[in-house]
């Protein structure tokens, strides 16, 4: 097989954060400051007619979290990507962040994900429109918290999110292979209706181990500078008898100018931990963004009652948000 290749091209970017954050009770908010660095290359080329991209970012936010995504563009064929990571792929993609919002999502800064039984490392994804309906797909292997180093495979990682329950860590190690995808079709201008759904397999052999599910339906519509969003999540993890969870929420975001965006957003999200009773968690988020060339200021008020579905836990959140672009 002779493949024809062209010289491609890599760029660097950048952004520097820094952040003034205070939350829940003041007196032990301690240094409300904080910091991200994010480093990101980005390479283009072409083989054999096929457009192949490239794009890894680094952040030193004291994780030192590496994202990689590698896609291949086949034109009508559609678009292969292998991803560590980036999000880019499948059901995970539709969370409560497809809401549009000027900053970020209602659960931001204190508030429990919806979603994320399928993972997004080491999975292969796959994109396409059809009659103009968008297929999004996501195949997972095997469920990993961890990237895989070329040469090396994954083996059974312990659930580092979940150190308060024994469930928890028993649910990961038990996950295998995940298939989930994402439809989107726009029936009118300016609004756009999706849906997805995915299964993650536990292991039969385990107790307590059947497979995880989840599903999600959402609909978006922007007319000039308004925008609206619904969505609607469902989830049951591995673990029998706990770990569901059902959200759904809404957000009304506005741009005043080229400049200046506001928003305001809520979802509420029911959760079953295995007791008698499940807890509904409520979040509520006004934001603000300001641009100015390779500037950004950026203001986040989160409310967040009932949270983890626990009663009398409640907190809030505010954080600005200075970045500049590289």
């Amino acid at each position: 097989m002779t493949l024809s290749v062209s010289a491609g091209e890599m760029s660097v970017s950048g952004t520097a954060e820094v952040t003034y954050t205070t939350g829940g009770d003041k007196s032990i908010t301690g240094n409300p400051y904080g910091m991200k660095n994010n480093i990101t290359f980005k390479g283009a080329g072409d083989v054999n007619g096929m457009a192949v991209a490239y794009q890894t970012t680094m952040n030193d936010a004291g994780s030192a979290t590496v994202s990689t995504l590698l896609t291949v563009d086949m034109g009508s064929l559609g678009l292969v990507g292998f991803e560590q990571g980036m999000g880019s792929f499948g059901v995970d993609t539709s969370d409560d962040s497809i809401l549009p919002t000027a900053y970020e999502e209602p659960s931001h800064g204190g508030g429990t994900g919806s979603l994320g039984t399928s993972g997004s490392q080491n999975v292969m994804g796959y994109k396409n429109t059809f009659a103009g309906v968008s297929l999004n797909v996501e195949y997972n292997p095997d469920f990993a918290y961890a990237d895989n180093a070329d040469g090396s495979y994954s083996g059974v990682t312990a659930d580092a999110t979940g150190t308060t329950s024994l469930d928890e860590a028993i649910e990961s190690s038990n996950k295998g292979a995940s298939l989930n995808y994402v439809l989107s079709y726009s029936p009118i201008e300016g609004l756009t209706v999706g849906a997805g759904f995915g299964t993650t397999e536990g292991n039969a052999s385990t107790t307590g181990s059947p497979d995880a599910k989840e599903n999600v339906a959402y609909a978006k519509y922007v007319s000039g500078p308004l925008s609206l969003g619904y969505f609607e999540t469902e989830s049951q993890n591995n673990t029998l008898g706990a770990d569901g969870k059902v959200a759904d929420g809404y957000s009304i975001a506005f741009a005043v100018n080229d400049s200046l965006s506001i928003s305001y957003s809520e979802r509420d999200l029911e959760i079953d931990d295995g007791d008698a009773s499940n807890g509904t968690e409520n979040n509520e988020g006004i934001m603000a963004s300001y641009t100015m060339g390779g500037a950004s200021l950026r203001l986040a008020h989160t409310e967040h009652t009932s949270v983890g579905g626990v009663l009398n836990t409640d907190t809030d959140n505010t954080e600005v948000s200075l970045v500049l672009a590289f």
